[in-house]
């Protein structure tokens, strides 16, 4: 491993091979130059899961002096994490720690932003070849016939997606605020009659799981207001009354990008004829074009997760 006093470790989850790594490993450069930052040198080091986030931690702190100043950062997803979970403790906390600073997506995960780039799929979709006649496609994706698409017709798909998984996503919600992070997670039984339950029976049920769970693991409690914080995090209640009230912005946003991706990716291959269809093949191209926007919203969110904590060890070195 190459090193340096200059590296600035930032840590993210997700393997080498991992579509997302080249996004990094090219936006992150950029938004240190662009920025008058060009001294420091980024160390961009995949995980695999948040939870070996400490554990790589003691990297960055053992071999960079940079960190000395500010703690290793760590990009995690936003998950349905509730803003009492997100809060974190001061630098200096952290640094004698050798603890990373977590950085959250302000987004569920990174690929809620590949929602938005409706456009660039309609161009990719729109270029993929016909097939003619006996035309050798053996290696190549290609459609059957020409089908044009438009950008209506992707978010149309996504939207009717996130009115019919509405429920799904609230019982994610829950099941991950119960969850305890450890190394075994205790199991979350799903109820047998879920989709017939009120929200008074669903918070009942909260509550009765929550305090099992503390019981058996005796871990500290959890907050007494994190059904509260959950119902006002999202308008649940009036969105699992009357799913057609759902926003879709905000959707896009705050619920499971990967598995809405997933979803449109399906739908474009079945609705387009699309014969050896790639989806990390459109991923790689999606983000290779975004890795050099700086208008895109993935690279000004990364933008604006990283200046702030650098901002700190420029304020802190220039004193």
């Amino acid at each position: 491993m190459q090193v340096s006093k200059r590296d600035l470790y930032i840590l993210v989850e997700g393997k080498p091979n991992s579509p997302e790594i080249a996004f990094f490993t090219q936006a992150i450069p950029k938004i240190l130059i662009d920025n008058g930052l060009s001294n420091i040198e980024p160390n961009v080091v995949e995980v695999g899961g948040a939870s070996s986030f400490n554990t790589f931690a003691q990297l960055g702190y053992r071999y960079s002096k940079l960190h000395q100043t500010i703690p290793v950062l760590a990009i995690a997803d936003s998950d349905y994490k509730t803003s009492l979970s997100k809060q974190t403790e001061n630098h200096s906390k952290l640094i004698a720690a050798q603890r990373p600073k977590i950085l959250y997506w302000a987004r569920h995960e990174w690929e809620n932003y590949l929602l938005e780039e409706t456009d660039f799929m309609v161009a990719w979709i729109n270029q993929v070849p016909i097939k003619v006649g006996n035309a050798d496609t053996t290696q190549k994706c290609y459609r059957k016939y020409d089908k044009q698409a438009d950008k209506k017709m992707l978010e149309d798909c996504l939207e009717k997606y996130f009115q019919n998984t509405i429920k799904v996503e609230y019982w994610e919600c829950l099941k991950f605020n119960l969850a305890v992070q450890i190394k075994q997670y205790p199991a979350i039984t799903k109820p047998a009659n879920f989709e017939n339950l009120t929200l008074t029976e669903i918070e009942e049920w909260f509550f009765s799981c929550a305090s099992k769970s503390e019981a058996v693991i005796k871990l500290k409690k959890k907050p007494e207001k994190l059904f509260e914080e959950i119902m006002k995090s999202l308008p649940w209640e009036k969105w699992l009354n009357q799913p057609l009230l759902i926003q879709f912005d905000v959707a896009k946003k705050r619920f499971r990008g990967k598995e809405a991706f997933n979803h449109l990716c399906q739908w474009i291959e079945k609705e387009f004829s699309i014969h050896k269809f790639d989806k990390n093949a459109l991923i790689r191209e999606i983000l290779k074009n975004l890795a050099t926007n700086a208008s895109s919203a993935l690279f000004r969110d990364l933008q604006n997760l990283l200046l702030p904590e650098l901002g700190y060890y420029h304020t802190v070195n220039s004193r």
